[in-house]
C-alpha cells in the first residue's frame, strides 16, 4: 500500500462540543432521554426514522438502534451506557455501521445543569471516523439537529 492509500484509510478524529439552554426543568429533559418512546421522536433528523431494538437505560446497559431513510434504516448504532447519574449525566459508547462496515466509533457525554431559566444541556462527542471527514460532519450536524428537535419536542 502506498503512503497516499494509507493516508486515505487513516482514521479521522474529532472532539465535538455543543450545548443549548432549554426553558424546561431537568426532570423533563432527563425523561426525554430516559424514555425510549420520547427519544425516537426527537432523536432522528426530520424525514428520517429511528427504531430502538434494545435500550437498557442503566449503567452497563446495551443500546441498539437502526436509523436512516424510513423503511430502509440503513445505519445501525450499537453501544453501551457507560455511566448514568440521575438528572446529571449520560455517557455512552456508539459504533455506527452500514452494511456491516464500521463507519465510526464514539464516546458521547451528555450533561444536564440547572440554570435559572431551565436546563443547560451540553454534549461532548469524541468520535473516530473510519470513512473520512464527512462522518465527523455527520456527527456534528446530527447532534445539532437533535438538540434543536429536543427543544421543539418538549415545547410542543
Amino acid at each position: 500500500m502506498s503512503e497516499t492509500e494509507s493516508d486515505q484509510n487513516a482514521p479521522v478524529t474529532a472532539t465535538i462540543r455543543l450545548g443549548a439552554d432549554f426553558e424546561h426543568p431537568i426532570s423533563a429533559m432527563w425523561n426525554a432521554f430516559a424514555d425510549t418512546g420520547q427519544r425516537v421522536q426527537w432523536g432522528a433528523p426530520e424525514g428520517e426514522e429511528m427504531v430502538c431494538d434494545i435500550d437498557e437505560f442503566r449503567p452497563g446497559g446495551a443500546i441498539r438502534a437502526r436509523c436512516g431513510s424510513p423503511g430502509v434504516l440503513e445505519f445501525v448504532s450499537t453501544g453501551l451506557y457507560c455511566s448514568l447519574a440521575l438528572e446529571r449525566h449520560i455517557v455512552t459508547t456508539e459504533t455506527l455501521t452500514r452494511d456491516d462496515e464500521i463507519l465510526s466509533t464514539a464516546i458521547i457525554t451528555w450533561t444536564f445543569t440547572a440554570i435559572p431559566t431551565g436546563t443547560r444541556v451540553e454534549l461532548v462527542d469524541q468520535v473516530v471516523s473510519f470513512v473520512g471527514e464527512g462522518m465527523i460532519d455527520g456527527h456534528r450536524n446530527g447532534h445539532d439537529i437533535c438538540l434543536r428537535q429536543l427543544g421543539e419536542f418538549l415545547s410542543s
